[in-house]
């Protein structure tokens, strides 16, 4: 009985800060919205590989017959000759004519291209026949001279997707796109390819020309796609520094700040290792804040830090699908405090994070393309305050470790006429109170846009928008919008108030390009209850400009 009096009084006392953590965003909330990952469309390949001519044209009909008792084929290495003899056992024993035969070539031809030898060709060679017997000679088109004219300089592990192709082997069309798209993907080159037929018959050499391309890219962007109270107001920028040590490397840089003077900066770096084309890579950021609006008598301001470390590495490499598998680590240390009352909270926690990415182009319905993730995280939360410690075992219990699971689609679907439909699903899932910087949350620019930023956070949830778009002009885009929201504030709560919230808004978009800027903006209208984090606004209304060099 002593222990229930004891937690009730507990409890009493950290009432207050159970509500004002529901509407005061700490380190971790502004650290997690501003570096919570939003997947994109794909953009096009823009590689394009020359082929030598291949002629595939019909055989002409007609000309004498003879009696075929059997095929003999010959040059091929790729599949068992029985597999081969297989594909044309309808037609031994039977009066066949030349164009017949040739036909019958064609069908080996089709099935090595089928199987992604594109350069293959079966033919019928000078031959005297005997017994029935008739040859088919395969090439299976395998590489000659492979010649790279890199007009760049690169260095160290940057062309390892191309040493992995070799002379003399057949060219298949999958390792092919998948060693020319990796290369094309290393950041600051442009590079186009040909094959052209090579010194010896059925050999073709492998030309790839590395040019130099952009290398300085970046983002300049205006929105007011931040907290009321650390500032609704942002000015930032994402910047590129593209192969600077020619080893295939890239050096980010991204900056912003608010009307509240928050200020938030990411650095990071990352080069190709070893001969799979993986990337290794490292990040820290960087943020502070101070309270605003109705919180600033409060004196209340935090930082937070996190230093990343990942590896990155393609698994599938096509036009059609590409997949990523990496694993991270992140070390974040946060810190709040409140002048007012003298007060400061110091946390920090270590997290693995294992993830598939990826994306795919297919024809269904018109075509369309689309992105996907899944991350399970798993990590520990260090609160550094015993008398944090002690009030977090009364409440939350989120000391110690953790985990959580990640999953996000997106479709960007082709309609008749100008119209386009964009669905993005995303969620979380996780059997533990999480600490802020781990939450899920339903409001803000690219969530549900009827509610503000980072409104209804918790440790499940899931997230629907719907676009229903139509290209009004040449680079212009409206928009009709749905979106929905679901959440449980706490995977185990510990009061007995609402532990579920549901939002949902519908609103109109108008996305384009004008004088070098892009601009979108949006006004979203509640369906649901009022917002809790701060005043109600009908419209929300949400802007960005940005523009790219």
């Amino acid at each position: 009985m002593k222990s229930y009096h004891f937690r009730t009084l507990v409890l009493s006392l950290l009432a207050p800060a159970v509500t004002y953590a529901q509407v005061a965003p700490d380190a971790g909330q502004s650290i997690r919205e501003l570096e919570r990952p939003q997947l994109q469309a794909p953009a096009p390949d823009k590689l394009e590989l020359n082929l030598p001519f291949l002629d595939d044209s019909a055989p002409v009909a007609g000309g004498p017959s003879l009696h075929v008792n059997r095929f003999r084929i010959t040059g091929h290495s790729v599949f068992p000759d029985s597999e081969l003899r297989a594909l044309l056992a309808d037609l031994e024993d039977r009066e066949l004519s030349f164009a017949e035969l040739q036909a019958a070539a064609q069908r080996l031809s089709s099935y090595y291209r089928e199987h992604g030898y594109m350069l293959a060709r079966a033919y019928l060679p000078a031959q005297e026949v005997e017994d029935g017997v008739i040859e088919i000679a395969v090439l299976e088109g395998g590489y000659g001279e492979i010649q790279v004219d890199d007009q760049v300089g690169l260095r160290g592990f940057a062309m390892a997707s191309i040493d992995s192709l070799q002379s003399g082997e057949a060219v298949r069309a999958k390792p092919l796109e998948r060693s020319l798209l990796l290369l094309a993907d290393t950041p600051g080159v442009e590079i186009d390819a040909m094959l052209r037929p090579g010194a010896s018959v059925g050999a073709s050499d492998l030309i790839v020309n590395v040019m130099p391309g952009q290398g300085f890219s970046g983002t300049l962007h205006l929105d007011n796609h931040g907290s009321r109270y650390t500032g609704a107001a942002r000015l930032g920028g994402a910047y590129s520094l593209n192969n600077p040590l020619r080893l295939g490397d890239t050096l980010d840089l991204r900056l912003m700040t608010s009307e509240e003077d928050q200020l938030y900066v990411r650095a990071g770096y990352q080069l190709p290792v070893g001969p799979w084309s993986t990337r290794l890579g490292v990040a820290y950021s960087y943020m502070d804040y101070e309270l605003g609006e109705d919180f600033a008598d409060l004196d209340a301001t935090g930082r937070a830090r996190i230093a990343s470390a990942f590896v990155l590495q393609p698994l599938l490499r096509s036009r059609a699908l590409s997949l990523y598998a990496s694993l991270q680590y992140d070390h974040k240390r946060l810190e709040d405090k409140v002048g007012l009352f003298d007060s400061r909270s110091d946390k920090n926690s270590s997290l693995w994070i294992a993830s598939l990415t990826g994306d795919s182009r297919d024809s269904f319905g018109g075509g369309g393309v689309n992105s996907f993730s899944l991350a399970y995280a798993a990590g520990k939360l260090e609160l550094e305050s015993p008398l944090e410690r002690l009030q977090d075992s009364f409440t939350s219990r989120s000391h110690g470790r953790f985990d959580r699971m990640n999953v996000s689609l997106l479709r960007l679907q082709n309609l008749p006429g100008r119209f386009s439909l964009s669905t993005r699903l995303q969620g979380q899932w996780s059997n533990d109170n999480l600490d802020s910087s781990e939450k899920f949350s339903l409001g803000g620019a690219h969530a549900v846009r009827a509610y503000p930023q980072g409104e209804a956070s918790g440790d499940r949830g899931m997230l629907v928008n719907v676009d229903l778009n139509y290209a009004v002009a040449d680079g212009w885009q409206a928009a009709l919008f749905a979106d929905y929201g679901r959440i449980r504030l706490n995977a185990e709560p510990w009061t007995l108030e609402r532990n579920h919230r549901e939002l949902s808004g519908a609103g109109l978009a108008l996305r384009g390009m004008a004088y070098g800027w892009r601009l979108e903006t949006s006004a979203a209208w509640r369906l649901d209850d009022a917002p809790r984090s701060e005043a109600d606004r009908k419209p929300r209304v949400w802007l960005q400009l940005m523009r790219q060099f």
